[in-house]
């Protein structure tokens, strides 16, 4: 039980340094390698696939929902609120004072910036995330049926989410809903046949790497697309190579994880990096608003570079990120030890 758990900290903390680093790509299209580009995008669907499996690890027995609702709104939606708040002060700071809007145009970006929900672009995550907790009867449900019924609901959401796509700019929370629930219903399979899983690790990995290296061939060089693929509900782009190239993902950040677990010290900073992972997730975007606030003000601009650069740019923009909200996050804990769940979600 112990391995199992350290694993699954091994794997936040990989997801969110995933999720930061895909955040932090510099020079999109314009320089970075379009390969390693559709390698870190989309760490999203690792949070999600965590989160199924500890829905029926943890949850699932003598599950209550009003009390797992309870629970999610303080430790979830709770620091989401608090960090949006911050963070439209921030962007109101920037059209008031760097581009001295007036105050008409302030409140009218004020609305488009709060409609969908979401203040901070990765924060889409938290109203989509919240459906999903919801709806756990349903996805409970699904792990009492029988298992050939469980594989056919598992192939025909993934077939569902290979045509449809992430939805523009993350925000129809029903499509999300549909893209993600695959990534969902794959936890909750790993949890339910653990022993399975372990017994069959080789061929599984075997299968990972291929769709893996399989996806990102086809996505960088054959059929096009840079990065995650987002378009509208009923609309037809093609099969999401994205989506297929994350599943396999999971299984290989898995065995990786497995692997540090199974060592006879544990990682002790991998393993803070995970427990902090949610308040990392919050705290990021704020950093990266800052940047584009302040840069500017020094006559720092955006620069065109070859890959070289870009990666070093880019290495740069997610150290700023990731370990300006890793060290934020410690010094909340520090300061707030009661409240800091409350602030920023660890």
């Amino acid at each position: 039980m112990k391995i199992r758990l350290l694993e699954f900290d091994y794997l936040r903390a990989l997801a969110i340094i995933l999720i930061v680093l895909g955040h932090s790509v510099y020079n999109s299209e314009k320089g970075f390698p379009v390969l390693l580009e559709n390698l870190v995008r989309g760490g999203t669907a690792v949070f999600v696939f965590i989160s199924g499996f500890f829905l029926h690890a943890v949850f699932s027995k003598n599950f209550e929902l009003q009390s797992f609702l309870v629970k999610k709104l303080k430790n979830v939606y709770v620091p989401f609120l608090f960090v949006s708040v911050v963070g439209l002060a921030f962007r109101v700071f920037g059209w008031g004072v760097i581009d001295d809007l007036p105050l008409n145009k302030i409140g009218l970006n004020i609305f488009h910036t709060v409609k969908n929900f979401y203040v901070l672009f990765p924060h889409w995550y938290i109203p989509f995330i919240m459906v999903v907790f919801i709806l756990s009867p349903f996805y409970l449900g699904f792990s009492r049926l029988p298992v050939w019924r469980q594989l056919l609901m598992f192939f025909l959401f993934c077939l569902l989410a290979v045509i449809l796509h992430r939805p523009h700019g993350n925000a129809f929370v029903l499509q999300s809903l549909l893209y993600y629930t695959p990534f969902y219903l794959m936890g909750i399979l790993y949890s339910q046949h653990r022993p399975w899983f372990e017994e069959k690790h080789q061929q599984i990995l075997t299968i990972a790497v291929v769709l893996v290296a399989g996806a990102m061939y086809l996505q960088t060089y054959v059929w096009v697309w840079v990065g995650n693929y987002h378009k509208s509900f009923f609309g037809f782009r093609g099969v999401d190579l994205q989506f297929i190239q994350k599943i396999g993902l999971c299984f290989i950040l898995l065995a990786i994880c497995q692997m540090l677990a199974r060592r006879e010290k544990t990682n002790a900073w991998l393993k803070e990096v995970g427990d902090l992972s949610f308040a990392i997730f919050f705290l990021h975007p704020l950093f990266t608003m800052a940047m584009a606030n302040i840069f500017p003000l020094l006559g720092w601009r955006g620069v065109s570079g070859g890959a070289l650069f870009s990666v070093a740019m880019t290495l740069l923009v997610f150290s700023i990120n990731f370990f300006g909200s890793f060290y934020t996050a410690r010094l909340f804990r520090s300061l707030l030890p009661t409240k800091s769940r409350w602030l920023i979600g660890a």
